[in-house]
């Protein structure tokens, strides 16, 4: 089928804004090279235990979670929806310079048709109509990432300092790039993102709305393996969520959360210490290392 003309124009725009992303890169090089701690943060399976965390924290924006709620299976096929994500986001970070633009275009064109209106009463002044590439929703959904792949690594893995911060903030504003976050967008230090981080969690801009909370009691028992994984995916997200945003997705830190997620950390920790270095990365960084 082909596409229409203003479509095509604008997937050659974006094609030809990632050739000049990576004008400088070899063509059997990537975007992210292993001795960068970029790579070494990504590379970490732990870096899981915080997914749910990332994702409700990007469907507390009403424009995000009515796009996930309109255009994703997320209740049918959460575990398929999950794979699509992680394979996109290891291939821009591990892959070649082609594997990484292929998975970015990849994305892109889902994102070009993820348009329409919020469902939801919204915060004053918020326009109900929302478009994936709108670069405000791209930064918030790169933002919970990054921030996110540092709260888990700090939890299991090791503590970084706060110039390892900043270089590794540095480094994934190019991750961010690629998805078409304009680098003019991100904070300029890791100290003023965190700053910026604060002023989001606060603000009305994060409202949980009724679809948000549908989506997440379907992410948690939409199918059989979700109910199994569910009071696991829970315990994790209830305690590392901002403490406004657990209550607003009517979650609880309860005694039973609090355990699971202290079991589930000291395991995490002991397999981290057990397992050498380069047999516990992710199979897609391993490849290239």
């Amino acid at each position: 089928m082909s596409l229409n003309p203003e479509t095509e124009s604008h997937e050659n725009h974006f094609k030809q804004y990632l050739d000049n992303l990576s004008r400088d890169i070899a063509s059997d090089s990537g975007f992210f090279h292993p001795d960068t701690l970029f790579w070494r943060v990504s590379r970490e399976p732990a870096l899981l235990l915080a997914g749910l965390r990332a994702l409700l924290l990007q469907i507390a924006h009403p424009k995000i979670a009515q796009g996930v709620a309109d255009h994703s299976r997320y209740r049918e096929d959460p575990l398929g929806r999950g794979i699509k994500t992680f394979t996109a986001v290891y291939s821009i970070v591990f892959g070649t310079r082609e594997e990484a633009i292929d998975a970015a275009m990849r994305v892109r064109n889902v994102h070009n048709r993820v348009h329409g209106l919020v469902n939801d009463r919204l915060p004053p002044g918020m326009d109900p109509a929302y478009d994936a590439n709108d670069p405000e929703l791209l930064l918030w959904v790169a933002a919970t990432l990054l921030d996110s792949a540092v709260v888990a690594y700090e939890l299991v893995v090791e503590p970084l300092s706060v110039e390892e911060k900043d270089q590794f903030y540095r480094q994934a504003k190019r991750f961010g790039q690629m998805f078409g976050v304009p680098a003019q967008s991100y904070p300029d230090s890791w100290p003023d993102f965190q700053a910026w981080w604060q002023q989001m969690v606060c603000s009305d801009t994060l409202t949980v709305t009724d679809t948000a909370r549908d989506i997440y009691q379907g992410l948690l028992t939409g199918t059989w393996l979700t109910c199994v994984l569910a009071p696991f995916n829970y315990s994790m997200a209830a305690m590392l969520l901002p403490a406004r945003l657990v209550d607003s997705y009517g979650m609880r830190r309860s005694a039973p959360a609090r355990i699971t997620f202290h079991a589930m950390v000291l395991i995490a920790r002991t397999v981290v210490k057990l397992l050498p270095r380069h047999l516990r990365g992710v199979p897609a960084a391993r490849r290239r290392e």
